[in-house]
């Protein structure tokens, strides 16, 4: 039951995805996601509640599978996370055509948060610690957007490498 509901959201999510290669985000309709996808309304609505909630689902469980598997090592981590978004330049591409970026920071906040604190191990204090872990976490989407738009000449570990240079200053 659990594995068909996980194989129900990746074709929802396929779905959308495809879309946004036809027209813009903004004008596709849960009937397009669910007609694409081979579902019913009353599926995709069981399933999730706006599109939305596709990517924000989708992309927090890319994020915690980045957390786990990095294994507590940052480098690791931000080298995990330049792979995936240099492996999906087109997902990305769509993302920042529908100005999306911002939804993309929230989503990986488990990761930016495990970022900051694993980077940043002196004592800190709340809410310095959290509007900080946000500062960094732009600055991350920053030079992961700008690498990507110079045809992403670095590879993963050199770009998690000044990554890392930044974040530590």
């Amino acid at each position: 039951m659990a594995q068909d509901k996980e194989k129900t959201k990746d074709c929802i999510f396929t779905a959308l995805t495809s879309l946004m290669e036809q027209k813009e985000y903004q004008y596709i309709t849960v009937t397009d996601i669910a007609r694409k996808s081979g579902i019913s309304r009353m599926t995709y609505y069981r399933t999730y509640s706006s599109k939305e909630d596709i990517l924000l689902q989708h992309f927090r469980k890319v994020a915690q599978q980045m957390v786990s598997d990095a294994q507590g090592d940052e480098e690791r981590a931000l080298s995990l996370f330049f792979s995936w978004f240099q492996e999906h330049r087109k997902l990305t591409e769509l993302l920042e055509q529908a100005h999306l970026m911002g939804l993309l920071i929230d989503c990986f906040s488990v990761f930016t948060d495990f970022l900051y604190n694993a980077i940043h191990t002196e004592e800190k204090t709340q809410p310095v610690t959290e509007y900080a872990a946000r500062f960094e976490a732009g600055g991350l989407f920053s030079l992961l957007t700008h690498s990507l738009t110079e045809g992403g000449q670095e590879s993963p570990e050199e770009m998690a490498q000044i990554a890392l240079k930044i974040m530590r200053k």
